[in-house]
């Protein structure tokens, strides 16, 4: 290997570390949570997004098929920060050439949850704070 190559790859091992180290600190609140309809099912797919009310800093996460999630920061930390926070449930769903049979999103989420105006979905964390739980009706419902 020539020097050219070999200082190209210690350069991409230091930066592979470096960016390994990134949002490897203590989580800062709670670091999971759970999105439910108001039947108690778990909402199946889609993402989740947590905005500050005092500095609209975001906290996003994918939604598991039990409905859990891992709110993380735009630098990759897992973690809720105490605050109060609007909330919205981003769910897509693509199911025209299924039949009804072969959709497994479970519910639909209605698309109102995913704007800020309105969701109507806000959470106050505090240091007492251990999960998250939202809860959102589901497609149909009032």
């Amino acid at each position: 290997m020539n020097r050219c190559c070999s200082a190209h790859c210690i350069g991409l091992l230091l930066t592979s570390l470096l960016f390994g180290l990134v949002g490897c600190g203590q989580p800062v609140g709670p670091t999971s949570g759970r999105v439910t309809f108001s039947d108690g099912a778990p909402v199946r797919s889609g993402s989740i997004e947590f905005r500050s009310t005092v500095d609209r800093q975001r906290y996003a996460s994918r939604i598991e098929t039990d409905g859990s999630f891992h709110p993380t920061s735009q630098d990759g930390e897992v973690g809720l920060p105490p605050g109060t926070y609007d909330v919205v449930v981003v769910q897509i769903v693509l199911t025209e050439d299924l039949a009804k049979e072969a959709h497994t999103h479970g519910g639909t989420v209605p698309r109102r949850y995913a704007d800020y105006y309105t969701s109507g979905l806000t959470v106050e964390v505090s240091e007492q704070t251990e999960t998250v739980d939202i809860q959102v009706d589901a497609e149909g419902a009032t």
